[in-house]
């Protein structure tokens, strides 16, 4: 466990849920303002990475898209694209302040103080993003749906950025989950059969599932209030 992880996190949550009870049109503001500072760090970013030609940079994990469709999303007002922007936000921004929390300390050992910290912060504005979004989405089967197309979407690139790109970090969330090598690690000197990684993805579907449901519970009590508090000003 991370102390000052712990700490830190709990700090953005609560900033999190205080922001979501803001006006409408100061949660704009601030949600355009963090977008924008997002997407004009991030473009500066990769801007180099192009330049220098290290095609291992190229975006692949779930959080570094999300970055991409958070800010693009809310810059340009994409509606259609809202409840996928404030989801993947807030997936992206959950699990890395749970990781902080963990191995916060392995991040900042193993990446240096400035490459982790800027980590935390990117995490922690599509956090914040998400929950200055969630109170905009329509909740209903259309929008998880639209969730559930994206991600096979996003599993199809993965997979074809590994047939085209030769990464050589050590350490890639998505490509661990799509290659299965948490069973290896698991089950070392088993011989895994066919069934057996079905069952495997099943599973992995489920939790992303339950993930989803989980994302628009809070977003249906989020906007009961939002109800609630339009009914006591027409009282």
């Amino acid at each position: 466990m991370f102390i000052p992880g712990i700490v830190i996190s709990i700090i953005v949550v609560c900033i999190g849920f205080l922001l979501s009870r803001l006006k409408e049109n100061h949660r704009k503001i601030i949600l355009y303002s963090l977008a924008t500072l997002l997407l004009l760090y991030k473009a500066c970013e990769y801007t180099i990475y192009g330049l220098n030609l290290q095609t291992t940079k190229i975006p692949i994990e779930f959080s570094t898209m999300t970055y991409f469709i958070f800010s693009v999303t809310v810059i340009f007002k994409l509606k259609k694209l809202y409840s996928i922007a404030a989801f993947c936000a807030f997936i992206s921004g959950v699990g890395y302040l749970l990781s902080f929390m963990l191995i916060g300390e392995q991040y900042f050992s193993g990446n240096g103080f400035f490459l982790a910290s800027m980590a935390f912060v990117n995490h922690s504005i599509v956090f914040l993003g998400s929950m200055l979004m969630i109170r905009e989405i329509k909740v209903n089967r259309y929008e998880a749906n639209k969730i559930l197309k994206f991600t096979f979407f996003y599993v199809f690139y993965v997979i074809l950025m590994n047939q085209l790109v030769q990464f050589t970090q050590s350490f890639i969330f998505i490509r661990i989950l799509l290659g299965a090598d948490v069973l290896s690690t698991l089950f070392p000197n088993h011989m895994f059969t066919s069934y057996e990684y079905l069952l495997y993805f099943l599973i992995l579907y489920i939790i992303y599932r339950f993930c989803i449901s989980i994302f628009f519970i809070i977003a249906s009590r989020m906007n009961h209030q939002k109800e609630g508090i339009k009914h006591e000003h027409t009282v």
